[in-house]
Formats: structure tokens, sequence, C-alpha cells
């Protein structure tokens, strides 16, 4: 999480303003930051869109039976319940993110996996 936020300032850093910001933090603006920031504007949206689904204010209702079947979702590509189709959500997302996350470290000019 902590190199998400890093790559997210990184990417903020194209906007007008933001350029203080990131120096204060010890970042420096480069040219790839246009090209990183609808990566990570997408990790962000698949985090509140996949991961934080079942919290979004259309599906609270549908918080009490997860592992009922919904008669409105009968024929739902995740299965008769909800927690599959949650499931399969937050599948997708977590492969998108990673490819996201690749493309934004090779942006920046590092190799898509270092050790730690």
């Amino acid at each position: 999480m902590n190199n998400t936020a890093s790559h997210l300032l990184y990417a903020l850093d194209i906007l007008p303003g933001r350029g203080r910001l990131a120096a204060r933090l010890g970042f420096r603006p480069r040219a790839w930051s246009l090209a990183a920031f609808p990566f990570a504007a997408l990790i962000v949206f698949l985090v509140w869109f996949s991961w934080l689904y079942p919290l979004r204010p259309d599906a609270i209702g549908a918080l009490g039976h997860p592992f009922t079947s919904d008669p409105l979702l009968h024929n739902a590509w995740g299965g008769p319940t909800l927690i599959g189709a949650w499931f399969i959500h937050a599948m997708a997302a977590l492969g998108m993110q990673v490819i996201c996350m690749a493309v934004i470290r090779r942006l920046n000019g590092r190799a898509p996996v270092e050790a730690v």
C-alpha cells in the first residue's frame, strides 16, 4: 500500500499546485507522470468499484444475505449468490491492479518486480 500511495503522489505531481507538495515530500516531477496518471486513477477506481463494492450505497441492502440466492440475480454471471459476484469482481480487479502497478513501475524506470 505504501508503494501505491507514493506512485499516486508521483502521478498527481502533474496537476497544477501538486508539484510543491511533491517537492516537500521529496519527490521530483518526472516526464512519465502524465503517462502514469491514468493507471493510478484506474487503481483507485478499482478499489472502490471492486474491493469495496459491498460497501457502496446501492449494495448496502444486499449485505444481509450474501450467501443466499437473490431473485433479481438468478442469472447473474457471478453465481446465484452475491458473494460469488463480489469475489469475481475482486479477482478481476486484482489482475488489473497488478498490471497497472507493473506499468507504473516500468514508467518509473524500475523492474516490474524487485526483491525486497
